[in-house]
Parts: structure tokens; C-alpha cells; sequence
């Protein structure tokens, strides 16, 4: 069963569910209906199991694949134990079982550990939490590769360097002309710029300090690559706002390790400068930023563009029924949903208290209707869950376009008026300005 749909080269913003498989083996297949359902809202592609000895027919060879077990089975048949410890041991980054059990005891624990688990869950499973422990497992798994911003005038160099980081899964935008050094910065937004110190008509002091010169660089690590010997040259180099050297002749393995370790931690940083704390999404400042660039994108290319406001209907009642913390829950499935269910390429943000907005770009107005009722179809049976009390709740959408409205404010206040005519009209609607 595969809830997600493909994304058409028509503009469709629904993705295509990718490496996300999630095979489920437990003894009730209503439940494991139920689950499997459940999952596919948030864009899963699942495969029910009849029975664990089925699971090496079900689970993908070729792809990452979460496999959710009963660990209570554990106990009743050493063959069960047995199979999925050496399930697990022939595909150990590929395959990750979680047991889920009635049942907190330590022995339980241990016997799954021993045959396999990498995560142990109790029931009533809470699908967030169930999600939230997928994301932890195959994180690595569906991260972007790191951006690296190359400034050499040596085309063999580069190329060594490209290759070097390719095959550690990075990837690279090349300046060997200084003189077209910041529209690619700005195109690119690597999350490390490697530049050589000597180059003809030009050095990498120089150019580090017109990096820094600019606020939106300032946090970019900058490492020179020389055959510099000179220690007070290097000092001066750091002192102009470089982070670190690599000595030629390059060592591929140091060169890797050293700029895997400072693009994460940029990219760490920038996470937290540019999300919403709660649900991981971009916060109100950037969302605007963002949509501003893809009109900007739209105006200069001619595309489409489409911006969603959407609220959740009735939370605060949500909060004075249930508490802050279900609502906060409630909000990160919302943003979960979002996230999973829209392109990459696709602008997601938390507007404000229980409101979203979204851009998509090259989506006309019909498609971007249609892809918001079918994300508001699977918001509203998601099965929200309070001290083992289960509740659902709906959300309403308006939408704006691009070019009927030609400026981000217009265009957000535009989406905004079809909001209120959709929560006039009786909420769990989307309207269309």
C-alpha cells in the first residue's frame, strides 16, 4: 500500500515516498491495517507481513526498511528470535527493527536487543512517537549531501577535489574566477567554502575578507587549502576570518573528515537560526524570506506559484480540552504531514500559533487546491491521541497565486481572506482566492 503520491513533471507537489519503507509483522491484521493506514497519511510506503517468516519476501532488498515486530513473540518461538536477529545481521545499516510490546519489563528488553531491536516501544503505540523514532533511525539515511563552494583556478585541482568529495557523498559548486565569487554564494548557499590561498591575480585573504565583509556569510567556515609553510602567514590567514588549513599534497581521508565535521555543525547552526524550536519547520521571518525569493524566482522564469495558508480548526478548544502538550503534538503532526507529504523543493513554514503556510512553485492554482484537500483529507484521520483517549481534528486552508498577486505581502494577504472565507464557510475546506 502506497499512500504517497508521485510527484508529476506537471508541477504536482506530492512526493514520491523514496527509500521510506515500512514493513509491519503483527498478529492482527485489523491492527496492522490500522497501523499501516496510519503510517500512509504521513506518506509511508508500507507492506503488511501475514507472517514474520514472510518478512525476507517483504522486506526490499534493494532499500532502507523499518520493520516493525511484536516482541512478546520473542518469548513463544526461539525460530522468531533467531530469524530476526539474522535479518537483521545481513542488512545492519539498511534494516532496523522495532519490537513493540504490552509489556515493560526488562527481560523483554533485553531478549529483543539480543534479536536485533534497535528501538523497543510500548503500547498504546502513539503514531508521533512511532514516526519520531523512525525519523531517528533512518535519519542518516535521507540526509541532503553537504554543499561544498570550491574557489581554485587550478582545473586539476578542482577536479581532484571534486572527486575526492564526491565519493564521500558531498557535493560541489566551483568559482575559478573570484569575479563571479558572490552570485554563487548566493545561488549555492554551500555549507563550506574551500579556497586557495595562492591563486594568479588574486589570494585567499583577500577573498575571505570580502567574505566576511557580508552578514550572510559570517558563519560559513572558510578552510584554505596551501602549501604554505609559514606559520605567521596561516595566523594572519585565521585572523582575516578563516577557520582552518589543509596542507597539499591533500589527504583525501583528512580532507573529508574535516569538512564533513564543519558543514554539519553550519548546518546545525543555520537549523536552529532559521526553524520554528516546536515543529522543525522555517520560522515566520524565513518563510517570508523564502516566499520572497520564489516570487522573485516565478517573475524572472515565468512559472506559477501558489501560496497556502493554512489553521487548524478549533485548537484552542484542543488546548483547553486535552492541555498544551497534546496541542504541541497536534501542531508537529500537522508539520510532519507537510514535511512529508510535499516536495523538497516546496517552501513550509509555521506562520504563527496553529498556522502554516506553504509555497509551491510552478503549481497553478487548480493543482495546489487539489493537493491541499488531499493533505487535508489525511490531517483529518490522523488519529490524535490523549491519555489513551483517541480525537481527530481538521484544518482549513486558503490560497493565493502568483500571478494574479504580484508581491508577498499581497500574496499572503490574499491567502489569508480565502482562510476566513473557508472558516466562514464551515471549516475542513480549502478556498481559493
Amino acid at each position: 500500500m502506497n499512500h504517497k503520491r508521485a510527484a508529476a513533471d506537471t508541477g504536482s507537489a506530492l512526493t514520491d515516498s523514496g527509500q521510506r519503507l515500512v514493513c509491519i509483522a503483527i498478529a492482527d491484521p485489523a491492527a496492522a491495517a490500522d497501523l499501516s493506514d496510519q503510517l500512509g497519511f504521513f506518506g509511508f510506503t508500507t507492506r503488511i507481513a501475514a507472517h514474520w517468516s514472510d518478512l525476507p519476501s517483504v522486506v526490499d532488498t534493494t532499500r532502507t526498511a523499518v520493520v516493525i515486530l511484536e516482541a512478546e513473540a520473542l518469548e513463544r518461538d526461539s525460530k522468531y528470535a533467531t530469524a530476526m536477529r539474522d535479518l537483521k545481521d545481513s542488512r545492519p545499516e539498511s534494516v532496523f527493527l522495532i519490537y513493540i510490546s504490552s509489556s515493560d519489563s526488562f527481560e523483554l528488553r533485553l531478549i529483543s536487543v539480543r534479536s536485533g531491536g534497535d528501538a523497543f516501544l510500548l503500547r498504546p503505540l502513539e503514531i508521533a512517537r512511532l514516526i519520531d523514532k523512525i525519523d531517528s533511525l533512518m535519519g542518516s539515511q535521507d540526509r541532503e549531501p553537504y554543499h561544498v563552494l570550491v574557489v581554485n583556478d587550478n582545473p586539476d585541482e578542482v577536479s581532484n577535489y571534486a572527486h575526492i568529495l564526491q565519493s564521500d557523498d558531498m557535493i560541489t559548486s566551483v568559482v575559478s574566477d573570484p569575479r563571479h565569487l558572490f552570485p554563487v554564494l548566493i545561488e549555492a548557499k554551500p555549507e563550506l567554502i574551500l579556497i586557495d590561498m595562492h591563486m594568479a591575480g588574486w589570494n585567499g585573504i583577500e577573498l575571505t575578507r570580502l567574505i566576511r565583509q557580508q552578514e550572510t556569510f559570517i558563519g560559513v567556515p572558510i578552510i584554505f587549502v596551501s602549501s604554505e609553510k609559514d606559520i605567521e602567514k596561516r595566523l594572519e590567514a585565521i585572523g582575516y576570518g578563516g577557520d582552518d588549513f589543509v596542507s597539499k599534497p591533500v589527504v583525501p581521508r583528512y580532507l573529508n573528515a574535516l569538512l564533513r565535521l564543519r558543514a554539519a555543525r553550519t548546518r546545525h547552526m543555520r537549523f536552529f537560526m532559521e526553524r520554528d524550536s516546536l515543529t522543525g519547520l522555517l520560522n515566520h521571518s524565513n518563510l517570508r524570506e523564502k516566499l520572497g525569493a520564489e516570487l522573485k524566482r516565478a517573475e524572472r522564469i515565468g512559472n506559477s506559484l501558489c501560496f497556502c495558508m493554512i489553521d487548524i480548526d478549533h485548537f484552542k478548544s484542543v488546548n483547553d480540552t486535552y492541555g498544551h502538550l497534546t496541542g504541541d503534538r497536534v501542531l508537529k503532526s500537522l508539520a510532519r504531514l507537510l514535511h512529508d507529504r510535499l516536495r523538497k523543493t516546496d517552501v513550509v513554514g509555521r506562520y504563527g500559533g496553529e498556522e502554516f503556510g506553504v509555497a509551491l512553485f510552478d503549481t497553478g492554482l487548480q493543482q495546489a487546491e487539489k493537493i491541499m484537500n488531499e493533505i487535508r483529507d489525511s490531517f483529518s484521520q490522523i488519529r490524535q491521541q490523549f491519555q489513551g483517549k483517541e480525537f481527530y481534528v481538521s484544518l482549513s486552508c486558503g490560497i493565493g497565486s502568483y500571478p494574479e498577486y504580484r508581491t508577498v505581502g499581497d500574496l499572503i494577504e490574499a491567502a489569508d481572506r480565502a482562510l476566513y472565507e473557508a472558516k466562514e464557510r464551515g471549516r475542513n475546506r480549502v478556498t481559493v482566492a
